[in-house]
């Protein structure tokens, strides 16, 4: 009875207020009456209330789309009617704020990319009125108010993707490198892509734009990086992310026409799919086909890295060059099938008692082996075999009377006897362009350098990298070991070494050395603050560390890196001898760019037509000229010093395509397509001189893995048990790098085209192996560790 009364009082009280108050209070449904108790209405039987509540709120609506379009009017809104214009097709132009920022946007990126390109290759009359058709286009089709269905966006969710794997290929290649095989397997990424970012963002128009961006930004990224260093982008360079930004502002930042157009086309795509109303609202829909989209990419991700589904689609799995692979393969399919590299394969037949077993042949004091190594190799005729060839008999003559002159300046007070100073010098981009042919410039452009190639002991080293990854040299050098058996394109520093690692920092330390590592510039770069302590560097020097240096284009002249040299070596004890390692800075790409303070003065005679290359270039012979005279200043004042010092310099690559292509241009050298004919990229000059006697001996072509073995020996110092074992290998494969390697009779071989020397391959792949990656198990007396 109670319940009844509660609601007969609520109908009454609900009725006696809408008859006051005209119904202005019927929406309510929950009332409180004077003691604070809810009352609820119930008027079911009441129709009038329900007409009057329709009537005020169709009355609301029509009162606020009135205030809505006077608002629109006076900002300068000059749509028709939306009740006039229910198609949507119209082709109505939105002028609200917010639609003219986009179309300016669309306008100013088009423009941008058409200005970098004129810059890079010249006006194209042609190109510079599509350029500006497609901008125009652009700006009007942003302000069109337009929308687009289910329809319309599913044939975009067909067409865009393939459009955006074309936009992406054309910034490097051209769509028709690709097979059809490998066509539709870097389309199927681009179709989960899309799916993906369509279904986490709940909308055509958002997902699209996050979708496009991605290869937009990636190949715009990725075209840079070639033209920078001459390869692509790899996974594992977003590691050296910190590096790359450190040295950025040297470069000149152009565009080719392709890659402008690669952009205008990403544009477009933006533009298009921001017209799609096709929204993903319900979650219950949107979540689960997120997830299967997350599923499919995963799932695609680790297919690609299957050798099976490799095959299957065609895949080019041969790593000779890493800008084929990526042509061969697509750019998407090649980026993320090169994930299966981050870590390095186990040799084949790797076993720690295997690795015993090819160092206990190599072990020091063993006769036996010795003697099997002079039957195999002539181990202690290497200089004997090398001179038939290279007149390499003065290095181990030399290295001899190293030996002698080092029993001389041995130590009374600590018993140990003193090796001389070893100053190693990796000079940033430095190299001997003549290596394409001949050409002819104002003045020679490092005469002293091949003068003591002459004098002393010289020669060319075959590198592993060209225009960059410059560490990727170092550790060849510092180790011994070869990029050749590590994935293409990785780099140790930042990959692998994670703990102590055996070196020649290491290893000269091991015997009484201090050694210093210098760098000019930040210390973080390729993370050498951390590497160098791994390998045994007492000390680090970096540009913090020089006051008042000399710059050049805004690095650290090699005149100030080579007195920083001195300078250490003056505030030494006279019974210290010194390790110096140094990586220099003067020479870093950016040859195009402005310097202010920095004019070129060798200039190419055979060229009349002064393009930017042709600048750029004589730049750079510039630079090496003042590496030259910076060198010459350092042999000079150590001719004067009485300890018995050594002086290495070698280049750590050559530069880039934008200044080899030039030189190869003039001595009318075609674009390189054997292995051979690549491997002219990889060359770069070395000298070794001491301010004592040195025979001179001269080396055709070696790798650089090979080189402080022959600076040891040039030094006088014993060779650690790896490194007798790389000379003797150096017999039968003198070059071995990431690329390449090739036999004493002069042939290259690309990687896994022949079977000749796998056995020989295998137990150096096994050692270094052993060396950097098995550290539980390594052998450290057998690299010098000990």
């Amino acid at each position: 009875m109670s319940k009844k009364k509660n609601r007969a009082t609520n109908s009454n009280n609900s009725n006696n207020s809408n008859n006051n108050n005209n119904g202005k209070n019927s929406s309510s449904k929950n009332k409180t009456n004077q003691r604070g108790e809810n009352l609820k209405e119930e008027t079911p039987k009441e129709k009038t209330p329900k007409k009057e509540i329709l009537k005020e709120k169709t009355l609301k609506e029509k009162t606020l789309k009135e205030k809505t379009l006077k608002e629109d009017t006076q900002k300068g809104d000059s749509r028709e009617n939306p009740e006039e214009n229910s198609s949507g097709w119209k082709t109505v132009f939105d002028l609200r704020r917010g639609r003219i920022v986009s179309a300016v946007v669309y306008a100013a990126v088009i423009l941008a990319a058409m200005v970098l390109a004129v810059l890079e290759e010249g006006v194209e009359a042609q190109y510079i009125v599509l350029a500006v058709g497609f901008c125009v286009l652009a700006a009007l089709f942003a302000l069109m108010d337009i929308s687009f269905g289910r329809i319309v966006s599913a044939i975009m969710g067909i067409v865009i993707p393939i459009a955006a794997l074309v936009a992406l290929e054309n910034y490097t290649h051209v769509i028709s490198d690709l097979t059809v095989m490998i066509f539709i397997l870097n389309l199927l990424f681009f179709y989960v892509l899309y799916a993906l970012m369509t279904f986490l963002f709940g909308s055509v128009k958002r997902g699209f734009l996050a979708a496009t961006l991605i290869p937009m930004i990636f190949g715009l990224a990725n075209y840079f990086v070639v033209s920078f260093r001459g390869t692509p982008i790899v996974p594992w360079d977003f590691l050296s992310v910190g590096t790359a930004v450190s040295v950025a502002d040297n470069y000149s930042f152009t565009l080719s026409w392709k890659g402008c157009f690669s952009i205008i086309a990403f544009v477009w795509m933006i533009l298009i799919a921001s017209k799609s109303r096709v929204r993903f609202t319900r979650k219950a829909i949107q979540i689960p086909l997120a997830a299967v989209a997350a599923a499919c990419m995963v799932l695609y991700v680790s297919c690609i890295q299957n050798s099976n589904v490799q095959s299957f689609f065609g895949m080019d799995t041969t790593l000779f060059t890493i800008n084929v692979f990526y042509r061969n393969n697509g750019i998407a399919a090649a980026f993320l099938g090169n994930l299966r590299f981050l870590n390095v394969e186990e040799p084949d037949g790797y076993s720690v008692s295997a690795v015993e077993a090819i160092a206990e042949k190599y072990a020091s004091g063993d006769d036996e082996s010795e003697d099997g190594a002079a039957e195999d190799t002539d181990a202690d005729g290497t200089a004997t075999d090398a001179a038939e060839d290279t007149d390499a008999d003065g290095t181990a003559t030399a290295a001899a009377e190293d030996t002698d002159a080092a029993d001389d300046t041995e130590s009374e007070a600590s018993g140990v006897t003193q090796y001389p100073n070893i100053i190693v010098i990796m000079n940033e981009a430095f190299s001997d362009l003549s290596v394409w042919g001949d050409f002819t410039t104002s003045e020679e452009v490092m005469p002293l350098f091949k003068s003591l190639q002459e004098e002393a002991i010289g020669g060319e080293v075959y590198v592993s990298v060209k225009g960059g990854n410059t560490a990727n040299t170092e550790y060849e050098f510092l180790t011994g070991n070869t990029m050749g058996f590590l994935p293409a394109g990785s780099v140790p520093y930042q990959q692998y070494i994670k703990s102590e690692t055996p070196s020649l920092a290491s290893y000269l330390g091991s015997l009484g050395y201090s050694t210093l590592a210098i760098h000019p510039y930040n210390a973080s770069g390729w993370d050498r603050d951390v590497v160098y302590e791994y390998f045994g560097f007492d000390d680090f020097l970096d540009k913090t560390d020089f006051e008042n240096p000399t710059l050049m284009r805004g690095y650290i002249s090699d005149s100030s890196a080579f007195d920083k040299i001195i300078e250490q070596y003056e505030e030494k004890d006279d019974d210290d001898r010194l390790f110096v390692f140094e990586v220099t800075m003067q020479n870093h790409s950016g040859y195009s760019k402005d310097s202010p303070g920095f004019d070129a003065y060798i200039e190419l005679t055979d060229v009349t037509n002064k393009t930017t290359q042709v600048l750029a270039t004589e730049k750079y012979l510039t630079l090496m000229n003042e590496s030259d005279k910076a060198l010459q200043a350092l042999v000079e004042y150590f001719e004067e010093q009485d300890e018995p010092t050594v002086i290495v310099m070698f280049g750590d690559h050559q530069p880039s395509d934008y200044i080899t292509n030039q030189i190869r241009r003039i001595c009318g050298v075609d674009e390189p397509e054997t292995v051979e004919e690549i491997q002219q990229g990889y060359r770069v000059p070395f000298v070794i001189w001491a301010n004592y006697d040195l025979e001179s001996a001269y080396y055709e072509g070696i790798s650089v893995n090979y080189l402080s073995g022959l600076v040891l020996e040039a030094a006088g110092v014993p060779l650690t048990d790896y490194q007798t074992y790389l000379s003797e290998l150096m017999e039968v494969l003198p070059i071995i790098n990431a690329n390449t390697y090739r036999d004493a009779d002069g042939t290259f071989y690309a990687w896994d085209t022949d079977d000749t020397y796998d056995s020989i391959l295998n137990e150096y792949q096994m050692l270094a192996y052993n060396s950097l990656v098995d550290v539980k198990h390594r052998l450290n007396w057998f690299f010098g560790l000990e």
